[in-house]
Formats: structure tokens, C-alpha cells, sequence
């Protein structure tokens, strides 16, 4: 029994190894050549396994491109969904305002960091039916994970005088969005730290009665341990 158990083991390991070749090879790809050009062939070729394998595994380039991007933003293969991590349990218990909104943009933005090589590609895809879902998908889970921000913040009677829950999320949906990263981070050069510290400045001055500023110089999650109030 123990050595059949050791062989499955094994084969699950191999399998998930195989899997993760296949994601590295493609996300390889789609960043040198870009998406069009990228063909399962090559896919295949490059991770050494028969493409045959590739769309046993992944079906299309689609969906193989969403699961990459799944796994990226995730920062490991357990793709455990956002709203499941442990930060976000401690952001809808923190205490504080400035809190809530320094865990949101510390981890929230590490995720952008992760994912947002690849958003280049997401776009090219934006024609194939699947991506298309997904991508709209990410949308809208990342409105429905930043209304949940804004609902503690009005749980904690921290939000601006007259300032409506709806409209508050509105504010954050469009400060705290891929465009406005790739506009300041990608586009403009600025440091991740300077990103992170006019994001958490932006939206404390929007959303919150009392407003804290940021240091300039914000690099983990040094700053927002250190927000009790």
C-alpha cells in the first residue's frame, strides 16, 4: 500500500511539475514575442512536451494564458482565491482606517507588481471568448474585494462626512486599478515604494475623516504595522 501511495505521489508530482514547465515556457514567451506570435507549438517546444499534452492540459492559448495569470498574480500554484488570503481577514478586522487601507494597498499592489507583465497579453487576447470572461471576471471581483474595504471603513464610521459608500468604492475602483499602475509604474518609471506611498496618501485624503499622510519611502508592511489609529 505505502508503495502504491509513493507512486502517486511521484506521478502527481511529475504532473505538477510538467504544469508548471508548460505556464513558465508560455508566460516566457508571450513577454518576448508577444502574445500573436506565440503559438502552442512553441508553447510545447520550449517545455519539451508534446503539444498534444499542452491542449490536453490547457484546452486553447486562452485559457492557458488565464491560468498563467491566475498563478502569477497569486504569487504561488495554489491559486487560493484574494478574498481567502490572510491579509484580507486582518484587513476586515483591523481597527484603524488608515489600517484597513494600508493592508489593501501593501498586498493589493504587490499583486499588480506580480501580474501586470503579462497584461499586455491579456489585452491582445481580448478577442477570445474565454479571456474576455475572465478578464471581466477580475473586474469585477476586484470591485466586489474593494466595496468590501469600503465596508469596513463604514463599519468603522471612518469614511468622509456625506461620502457614499458606492461612491467611495467608485474612488477606489479608479485610483486603485491596473490602468492608473500602469500609467505611474510602467509607463512613468515610478519605484513600486513611491507607488505604494502616493496610493495609500491618495486614498486616506479621498475616503477617510482624518487622513494620515505616507512617508515617501514605504517598502512593506513596516508602514501599516505601525498605523494603530
Amino acid at each position: 500500500m505505502a508503495t502504491v501511495k509513493g507512486a502517486a505521489t511521484t506521478r502527481a508530482e511529475r504532473a505538477r511539475q510538467t504544469r508548471r514547465r508548460m505556464l513558465d515556457s508560455a508566460g516566457e514567451l508571450f513577454l518576448r514575442d508577444g502574445y500573436a506570435e506565440t503559438t502552442m507549438d512553441r508553447i510545447a517546444d520550449r517545455a519539451g512536451v508534446a503539444v498534444q499534452t499542452l491542449y490536453y492540459t490547457f484546452r486553447s492559448k486562452g485559457q492557458l494564458l488565464c491560468e498563467l495569470v491566475e498563478v502569477t498574480a497569486a504569487g504561488d500554484e495554489e491559486v487560493a482565491p484574494v478574498a481567502q488570503r490572510a491579509w484580507v481577514g486582518e484587513m476586515l478586522t483591523a481597527t484603524s482606517g488608515q489600517r484597513v487601507i494600508a493592508l489593501a494597498v501593501e498586498h493589493g499592489a504587490d499583486i499588480f507588481v506580480r501580474a501586470a507583465p503579462l497584461w499586455p497579453a491579456v489585452a491582445a487576447a481580448a478577442s477570445d471568448p474565454h479571456v474576455d470572461r475572465y478578464w471581466a471576471g477580475v473586474t469585477a471581483g476586484r470591485r466586489a474585494g474593494q466595496a468590501r474595504m469600503v465596508a469596513r471603513l463604514d463599519e468603522l464610521g471612518a469614511l468622509r462626512p456625506g461620502l457614499d459608500p458606492d461612491r467611495a468604492t467608485d474612488v477606489v475602483v479608479t485610483l486603485f486599478g491596473h490602468e492608473a499602475f500602469t500609467s505611474l509604474v510602467t509607463r512613468a518609471h515610478w519605484s513600486v515604494p513611491e507607488y505604494k506611498a502616493w496610493l495609500l496618501t491618495t486614498l486616506a485624503q479621498q475616503l477617510l475623516q482624518r487622513p494620515r499622510l505616507a512617508p515617501r519611502a514605504y517598502a512593506d508592511l513596516s508602514y501599516s504595522a505601525q498605523v494603530t489609529r
